[in-house]
């Protein structure tokens, strides 16, 4: 089976003042606020997603921000980029693991920089917006 991501779902970048940041996208560049969960804000432009997560980046042990997000389109293809993953020499740094809104994983390209594959439960993608 050859696996394939859909596209980039959504990045997600750290920020040191959130309201800032927010204020920013959503007046100078016209994103919507589309949800807050915990100290990010999430913002859609187009159908794409902008994550803002509060905190100093840190490039080695950041799960939650600076990283580009892949979604897929089942559960199981979380485990499955895994055993790819491992198969081609890439290690996982967290997952698979099951989270409030689905199933993910973490893992670095060649040049560190953090991705994620990701699927998330229908019922959450279908949720009114919670802004």
């Amino acid at each position: 089976m050859t696996l394939a991501v859909k596209g980039i779902q959504h990045l997600n970048l750290r920020v040191a003042d959130l309201a800032r940041a927010r204020d920013f996208y959503v007046a100078v560049l016209g994103f919507r606020v589309a949800f807050a969960k915990g100290d990010t804000v999430w913002l859609e432009a187009g159908g794409d997603l902008l994550g803002l997560s509060l905190g100093e980046a840190d490039p080695v042990t950041s799960h939650g921000a600076q990283h580009f997000g892949f979604m897929v389109d089942a559960r199981g293809d979380v485990d499955a980029w895994s055993e790819q993953l491992r198969a081609r020499g890439v290690a996982c740094e967290k997952g698979p693991y099951d989270r409030s809104d689905g199933r993910s994983l973490y893992f670095r390209d060649p040049d560190q920089h953090l991705l994620e594959i990701f699927w998330v439960e229908p019922a959450f993608l279908s949720a009114p917006s919670r802004s």
